[in-house]
Order: C-alpha cells, then structure tokens, then sequence
C-alpha cells in the first residue's frame, strides 16, 4: 500500500519543500549558515572548500571523535557523511559520540555538507523531486563527495573506511541511489525516504544492484511518512546477497521532521550491530579480537574495536595468563583510543604474566572437554535443593536446584536459582566430569572476570557438598589475594 501522499501528481511535486524546513532555506544559495554547537559532538570544526566539480565553494562541518586530538598520525577514523549539514551534524556528532562511548559504534569523523542548491544536488539524474526535472546534479554532487570531499578529509583529518552517508527525506533519496550505483560507502541510512517517487524509481534501481552487486554493503531504511511498501521491502530482501545486511523499522509517534536524532541513533546502531560490544563474544577472551576481524571483513574496511572492550580484553588477558595475547591487545588499546591512565601499571602485570610459564589449563580447554558418559553419571540424575554460601552465618534458604538429566544418552545440568517472587533462572552446565568422590560442573561467569565457575562436588548417598572456584583464570582480589572459595551444599529430592 502506497503512502497516501502519492496519489496525484501535484502533491507528489510539493511533499519535501512542503515538509522539510531545510528544503524551503535552500531553494538557492544559503545567505547565512548559523552557527553550530558541538553539544556532546566532540571537537568540532567549519571550513570551506572550493570544488571545481561544482563550480562553487561548500560549507563543511566535521565533527571529531573524542580519541582524535591524542592519537598518532597512524591513526585512521572511518567517515560518516550527512546532507543537510547546517542542520544536522551536530545532531549526528552527538549520537554517535554516545553510541561509540557505549560501544555500539566504532568512533567516526561526521561529516556535514551545507546546502547551496538541495534539490539540485540531492536529486539524482532520472527522478522528479518536487517537480524539477529529470537531469539534476544528483551524479555531479556525489561526484564532489568522493573526487573532492572525502580525499581532503582523509588528508587533513585521518579519514577513512569504512565509511557511511546519513541522509534524511531527500537525502535519504540521494543515499540509496548511492547504495545502487556506488560502492564508496559500506553503509547508508535512509531515513523517510519517498521511495514511492517516480513509480518506485529508486526501488528499481536497487533491486537491480542488489541482484549483482556482491560487495558489502548495510542498508538501513528508518520511516515515519515516508519510505517502503511491505511487499517492495519483502521483495528487495529476497534478493539482497549474503555479504548486504538491510534492516527497516517504522517509527511510531514520530513525524517527518521529528525523527531525525531517534532514526540516526537507530540507523547507525542497526548498521553496526554486529560491531557493538552488546552482540559481540564475551568468551573465550581470545575470540573476540578474531571477531572484530570478521566484522571488518564484513565492512570491507578493518575496524577498531570499541575502547571500553579492549580495556577488558586487555584485563582478561592478564587474569588469563597470557601474556603476548595481552601485550598484543593494550598495543591495539594505545594505537586506537591512547594509552590509558593506568598503562604502567598494566605494562607491569603483562611483563609480570609474560616471565610466568602458559597456563596449562585455559577457559577454551576447559569448554572442550567433553562430559562424562551417562552411564557414568545416571547415579547423579535428580534434582538437588540447597545453597552456596561465603559466609558460613549465612542463613540457608534452599532457593538453588541442581537438576541433573539424560536426554538421549547426554549428561544435561543445569543451576535454578529462585528469586523473590518466584521467578526462576536457570543456567545451563558447560562442563561436567565425574571423579572418584563425586563430580565437577561448571559454566561460564555472567560478568568479568570471564572465568568458568568450577564446583568440585563431593558425593556421599543423598548429599553433596563442595567448593567453587575461578576455572581457566588467574584471579586475584585487588589487593593480590586469591579470592575466598564459595561453599556449596545439597540434597537430592526423594
């Protein structure tokens, strides 16, 4: 079902100057560009640059992330582009600011076009906006981004790949013809795109690159009047190769013009999902740098994984003890964000894991190793009530339940714990061996330190008692003391 904006001509021609103040401001060259406040933006900067492409001299805004002014020249910041610059960039230089200090998004320079001419320059050759006619700049404009533009900012600001356009109403027309005719952006978010224009003009010129582009590419289309049908998306995603990632969310109690800061945060969270540390693996220590690899594979750029994340790695590495994997990962800490306020003292513990012999017991071998047999552990099977404790003046309240089954021939164990209320979580066993008193379980830390938690079991009839311990980890209490063990005891349920 079209939107019901379409259905004559007449409004088709008016809907962006109609609806969008940035439209009616440039209709010809800005008079004056207001001034623009970083607010939460980083560092941010104006300068103009003459473009033969287009015969005239452009307003630019950048925003700098935070980590820029203390990084080495080596240092490379993937770009994010947004039309409507004027307006939007420091919008944009603040949500990013916030995704990337949550890891969420990798740290970015944001670039912000003025306008002189929108239509002109956001109108690609071969689509009527707002009546204009049907060879406008759009191709020359694009031409000025990637000829001129972004060669600058990759000399005077370090920038680079992976790099991402942001365009709202008729910059978001303008970003997904990028999307089906270049391949200089990794990302586009297209935020209340008209793609009904032109009899689904844009959406025919995507589904034609979708069907032959095999490069990586994220496209991410946010809507509140504007942009897809549900069977043109259900269309498109049918045909997007394996290397595109695409995602679309209509925004509710929003408008056109209202939408701009919940659809960029969303757009640019959603494009960089698979970078954000909330999705990213949380053990073994040492797959999550390989992971960020593979994220940057996906972008066809490499990327920096986000600062709080390398600070834990680096952390996890040591309690690990693995030395060169931890002086690997604060030297990739120093080289992205600077080093940090407490590097002599994380150089020491390194240089200090480094003298030490490799663990001969680690979180990976650990998860390797295979359960006993059911046979082996059928004398186990039940449930179990009671509690742990670290304090023995603890009152015992039989809230936890180790519940031990055999599905098809497989050892399944399990933690209930039951909080106030009633409710019940349950955490799944990854290890479990028999031994001569009894048997050890364990699964992995739901926080840091990323060890697995080992309970050595002791068995005798109907009642179990043991310890719990880090497993895989060399764990220390802040002031070097190994930590206090955490004592366990249960009954099997008639």
């Amino acid at each position: 079902m079209r939107a019901p904006i379409c259905s004559t001509a007449v409004v088709s021609m008016l809907f962006i100057c109609a609806t969008n103040a940035a439209c009616q401001r440039t209709a010809g060259p800005s008079p004056q560009s207001p001034t623009v406040t970083a607010t939460g933006a980083g560092d941010l900067r104006t300068f103009e640059l003459p473009s033969p492409i287009l015969g005239e001299t452009r307003r630019v805004h950048i925003a700098l992330p935070a980590s820029f002014a203390n990084t080495s020249r080596e240092r490379r910041y993937p770009v994010v582009v947004v039309v409507d610059g004027e307006a939007l960039t420091s919008m944009l230089g603040t949500v990013t600011a916030h995704l990337s200090r949550h890891g969420q998004f990798p740290e970015s320079i944001i670039v912000g076009i003025e306008n002189t001419n929108r239509l002109r320059d956001l109108t690609p050759p071969g689509l009527s906006v707002s009546g204009s006619g049907l060879n406008e700049g759009g191709d020359r404009f694009i031409d000025f981004i990637e000829r001129e533009l972004l060669p600058h900012i990759d000399r005077e600001f370090r920038g680079g790949a992976p790099r991402t356009f942001v365009g709202h109403s008729s910059g978001g027309i303008l970003g997904t013809y990028l999307a089906a005719t270049r391949s200089s952006f990794s990302a586009i978010v297209a935020i209340d795109t008209p793609m009904h224009l032109g009899d689904g003009w844009l959406f025919d010129k995507l589904m034609s690159r979708a069907a032959t582009r095999g490069g990586p590419m994220r496209y991410v289309s946010l809507e509140a009047r504007f942009g897809w049908t549900d069977q043109q998306w259900k269309t498109f995603s049918a045909v997007v190769p394996p290397s595109w990632k695409i995602f679309r969310q209509k925004l509710e109690n929003e408008s056109h013009e209202s939408m701009t800061m919940l659809a960029s945060y969303i757009g640019l969270r959603e494009a960089f999902r698979d970078y954000s540390m909330q999705v990213a693996p949380v053990a073994p220590t040492t797959s999550i740098l390989p992971y960020y690899e593979k994220v940057g594979e996906s972008l066809g750029s490499p990327v920096m994984p986000p600062r709080r994340l390398l600070t834990n790695v680096v952390e996890d590495l040591i309690a690990e003890g693995r030395g060169a994997a931890a002086r690997q990962a604060f030297n990739t800490l120093v080289a992205g964000y600077s080093a940090p306020v407490n590097a002599p003292a994380l150089v020491a513990q390194i240089s200090d894991v480094e003298r030490r012999p490799p663990p001969t017991v680690t979180v990976e071998s650990l998860l390797a190793t295979p359960f006993s047999s059911a046979d082996e552990a059928r004398r186990f099977v039940g449930d179990w009530v009671g509690d742990h404790w670290m304090n023995p003046e603890e009152p015992r309240t039989g809230r936890q339940t180790l519940r031990i089954r055999i599905v098809g021939e497989k050892v399944v164990g399990e933690t209930i714990t039951r909080i106030p209320g009633g409710e019940e979580m349950a955490q799944q066993w990854t290890y479990f061996r028999v031994t001569p008193s009894g048997f050890t379980f364990g699964f992995m830390n739901g926080m840091r330190p990323r060890g697995m938690l080992i309970h050595e079991a002791s068995v005798n009839g109907d009642e179990m008692t043991g310890t719990m311990n880090f497993g895989g980890i060399d764990f220390v209490m802040p002031d070097g003391t190994p930590p206090p063990p955490i004592y366990f005891a249960f009954k099997r349920v008639p």
